[in-house]
């Protein structure tokens, strides 16, 4: 492997523009750094997939090394994996086999301490909230009106839902959420650079008063300490894949609950550095391909060239899309052609397949005019990925002429309608009493144009994951996310704080000889 140093200097980047972390992790200071948009940008997304993954990670990993080894300029874009999945029941996000971004057990830990900066801002929030409620500060919060949630980096399903004690006759109720799932993650996620950040935090709300004022943060006055806590957190982190593929990881906003997709400054970076930038979004297309689409590119334009959509034999089973003639593989598909995206469909070969379904797969596609490519790299790396990386570099470079689903003078029905009509597939939703009153407040609010944020369940394409007959989508709360810039839209209950299950993978984790073992 290369030294960090080196794969850097390869990308013309100064040493003076960057922080060594050990051989191979650096940090890169992106204002001495042009991050005016050069390359290309590969989305990838799947289709919904099983508890197992579909290799979302793996296949953009194996991708851009797949596009080096042809001679291109590819650097990899992903998010920072969280601690409570890694020591619960998901594992580790850095991609396996001969398709991996190392040093896996540091990314997956406590890597840059950017999850750690990210938890302390958040409750740095907290605690002065609860410290200007006990010293009556002519703020007048209402304690029972506090909108902002303490977090932490761990799955701690106790701290859901808490009573604190700020004085002895004050206590108010407290919601923990696990970090990537915290409002400064997300503020963090979204904001292009330093001011931007700045203005984020200002104005991110965090409570009322007892008069019904909004309470943000520039009242509290501690933005100076949050940029503070925030100064390194906001330099993207890069590092390597095995085949030395340079690797930003930076940010990780869940895809149920957020954005589900890396920062905008490591994006931004990667397309001003490389040929082509790939980059992962959460979960399937009916979240984080969507909310890439019509939450960060509403204010931004990273306009993909080329979308990849990962599917597996596996997946396609567990969908019965072999019985249904892959009625829920073309749903995803649709949701690409929405926008007249360039589309590769990748799929992701795993051992033990059964090659009639690869078969029947391949000529569902051919029938249909899908692009579409093997993706071999978690046996055999790059060269495995090869053929998917001439593929895709093929269709990004072919023309295609970009339209928008919402628009930025659709109302607040009119943009959820237009994500349940046309990703969920259901013609009808309701709303319940509490999100009609929210709706109705919201409208007459400066947040009104914002766009929306859906909170939906990962498991089936329309949230029904129990399969009801008669299923009615009920729009159930929302509510506004001031520092990210967006209104939150709650269908599913998602959990933002998840608990421990029976057999954790700490429990198989150990330190021997100085080595992390059991990391799955």
């Amino acid at each position: 492997m290369e030294n960090i140093k080196k794969i850097l200097q390869n990308f013309k980047i100064q040493e003076s523009d960057y922080s060594i972390y050990g051989e191979n992790i650096a940090k890169i200071n992106i204002t001495k750094n042009d991050l005016s948009k050069k390359g290309k940008l590969i989305l990838m997304t799947s289709i919904n997939p099983t508890p197992a993954g579909e290799g979302k990670t793996t296949t953009a990993i194996g991708l851009s090394d797949g596009l080096n080894l042809i001679g291109k300029k590819a650097i990899l874009a992903l998010r920072e994996p969280s601690m409570g999945p890694v020591f619960g029941r998901k594992g580790t996000a850095t991609g396996g086999g001969e398709s991996e971004v190392l040093p896996v057990d540091d990314i997956n830990l406590h890597f840059t301490g950017d999850i750690h900066a990210i938890t302390a801002a958040n409750n740095l929030i907290s605690a002065t909230i609860d410290s200007e409620i006990y010293w009556k500060s002519n703020l007048n919060i209402d304690h029972n009106k506090v909108v902002w949630k303490r977090c932490i980096d761990l799955n701690d399903r106790a701290l859901r839902d808490i009573e604190i004690k700020i004085s002895k006759t004050i206590s108010r109720k407290e919601h923990f959420t696990i970090t990537a799932a915290s409002n400064i993650m997300t503020i963090l996620s979204l904001s292009i650079d330093e001011n931007d950040l700045r203005w984020r935090l200002e104005n991110a709300l965090v409570a009322y008063s007892k008069d019904g004022k909004e309470i943000f943060v520039k009242d509290l006055k501690i933005v100076g300490a949050l940029m503070i806590i925030l100064k390194d957190a906001i330099k993207p982190n890069i590092v390597k894949t095995k085949y030395n593929t340079p690797s930003l990881i930076h940010c990780g906003p869940f895809a149920n609950i957020a954005t589900g997709t890396n920062s905008i400054i490591s994006t931004k970076l990667g397309l001003s550095l490389g040929d082509y930038c790939v980059v992962e979004s959460g979960f399937g297309s009916d979240l984080g391909f969507e909310k890439f689409m019509n939450v960060i590119n509403y204010h931004n334009d990273l306009i993909p060239d080329c979308v990849v959509l990962v599917v597996t034999i596996r997946a396609l089973n567990l969908h019965n899309d072999f019985e249904n003639n892959f009625k829920h593989l073309e749903q995803h598909l649709k949701h690409v052609s929405l926008y007249n995206l360039n589309l590769v469909v990748a799929i992701n070969f795993i051992s033990g397949d059964d090659n009639e379904q690869l078969k029947k797969l391949k000529h569902w596609l051919e029938e249909n005019n899908y692009n579409y490519e093997m993706n071999e790299a978690y046996t055999n790396g790059a060269e495995g990925a090869k053929k998917l990386a001439i593929k895709v570099d093929e269709i990004a470079n072919k023309k295609f002429s970009f339209k928008r689903l919402i628009n930025d003078n659709d109302s607040i029905e009119e943009k959820i309608k237009k994500v349940v009509n046309n990703f969920y597939y259901l013609t009808n939703f309701t709303f319940s009493d509490k999100a009609t009153e929210k709706l109705e407040d919201i409208k007459k609010t400066a947040y009104k144009n914002y766009p929306v944020c859906m909170v939906k369940s990962f498991a089936s394409i329309d949230g029904n994951d129990a399969k009801l007959e008669n299923y009615n989508l009920e729009i159930k709360d929302l509510e506004v996310n001031t520092g990210a810039k967006f209104i939150v839209v709650y269908t599913n209950q998602v959990m933002s704080m998840p608990g421990l299950n029976k057999e954790p993978n700490s429990k198989d984790m150990d330190l021997i000889n100085n080595i992390v073992v059991g990391l799955k």
